[in-house]
């Protein structure tokens, strides 16, 4: 088991296009620092070999049997770690300069609270766009600094011992929005710092992106209905027609409240529509007919 200060944790799922750039950032800061990049890839996907043969100190290759989806990657790579602190990031990030260090230092700062940044696009096209909004408007930029309800699952650094006392929570992966959850309910803090920003690049095409929403959604449906109580089972049934209208009117209220990228936004609603759709469609019949294998494809 990796035994660095700090390690940052890599899932990688067809991230062929953006993987190497990723990754040369992240060890570039390694470099100065007791700090290592663990990237986790399923022997089924092709980016493994993008990854396999890189030869650096500073890197870890975690081959994880059969498929995998990145909350898995993400649970293997954490566990696999007795550093100090673990940073979740993903294969398509881009990283200012000093990004690790500042990180490290909010980090020693504030103690034990995960610690997290905002999220700008890298893909400034009109399919890249709807596919940012979709996923990362509440974390664009600009963010205030101090606690916060969520944090991103690609811009986030978590103290060993909060893994350690709530490891269980991940056995069926590192699902960030469930985990976190499950840290405010027992009052850990989450903290957003405005200096901490990464971009993401990542590439999906456009109709592959809708399958991709589909089963994220299925997944995430499946895993809310089966915890669900028999009164919010009903609840859920009876709104399943207003989810792309809840999801697409979220994404709007953080976009036009922080009085950017508006136009962008009017721009990629068209996609956006279809995706929060799919989406909807998705935990629809994750409500009704369970997960399938959804849970492990999805980003």
């Amino acid at each position: 088991m990796s035994s660095g200060r700090v390690a940052i944790i890599v899932p990688v799922r067809k991230g062929s296009s953006t993987v190497r750039e990723t990754i040369s950032d992240l060890l570039e800061q390694c470099r100065p620092l007791d700090a290592e990049v663990i990237a986790v890839v399923s022997e089924s996907d092709p980016t493994r070999h993008d990854v396999s043969g890189w030869n650096d100190p500073h890197l870890k290759v975690l081959v994880r049997p059969g498929q995998q989806a990145v909350p898995q990657l993400r649970r293997d790579g954490a566990l696999s770690t007795h550093a100090e602190w673990v940073i979740i990031t993903e294969d398509h990030c881009r990283f200012p300069k000093s990004w690790l260090k500042d990180l490290l230092e909010t980090q020693r700062t504030l103690g034990r609270v995960v610690v997290g940044g905002p999220v700008e696009n890298g893909r400034c096209t009109p399919v890249g766009w709807a596919q940012y909004f979709t996923r990362y408007s509440a974390f664009m930029e600009p963010v205030q600094a101090g606690a916060v309800r969520a944090l991103p699952g690609n811009n986030a650094c978590y103290p060993r011992e909060i893994l350690q006392s709530y490891g269980p929570e991940l056995n069926n992966g590192f699902w960030e929005s469930e985990f976190n959850s499950v840290l405010l309910r027992n009052g850990e803090r989450l903290w957003m710092s405005p200096v901490l920003g990464v971009s993401a690049h990542q590439y999906r095409g456009l109709l592959e992106y809708v399958s991709l929403r589909y089963r994220h959604g299925r997944c995430y449906g499946a895993r809310r209905y089966e915890t669900a109580s028999s009164n919010d089972r009903l609840r859920l049934i009876i709104t399943m027609p207003l989810i792309p209208l809840v999801l697409l009117v979220r994404a709007g209220r953080a976009v036009f409240q922080k009085a950017r990228r508006r136009r962008e936004f009017l721009m990629a609603l068209p996609l956006m529509s279809i995706y929060f759709c799919a989406w909807a469609v998705g935990e629809a019949i994750g409500y009704l007919a369970g997960v399938g294998e959804s849970c492990l494809d999805t980003d």
